[in-house]
């Protein structure tokens, strides 16, 4: 699962869906300020890599264990990495 190599869009798009849950895919465009289109893509590429599950015929997205997971690893990376330059100021 580390070894995925997501977009920092897909990252993105990855998070806001663990954040919200369920989400629609409109209220998920919205979210990370793009257009459906490209929230839609991202979508697609998150499910072949099976992080999201699509229901609603495409409408509703939400994470799967994995995508949670992973989302989680990523959202402690980040405020790792934080904490570490906050350190070395």
């Amino acid at each position: 699962m580390d070894a995925l190599d997501l977009s920092d869009f897909e990252a993105e798009v990855l998070r806001a869906v663990q954040a919200e849950g369920s989400v629609d895919i409109y209220d998920l465009a919205q979210a990370v300020g793009t257009g459906p289109r490209a929230v839609q893509e991202a979508v697609g590429a998150l499910d072949e890599h099976r992080l999201v599950l699509v229901t609603d015929r495409g409408r509703q997205v939400r994470c799967t264990p994995a995508g949670d997971d992973f989302a989680r690893k990523m959202i402690s990376q980040v405020r790792d990495e934080a904490s570490r330059r906050d350190s070395e100021q």
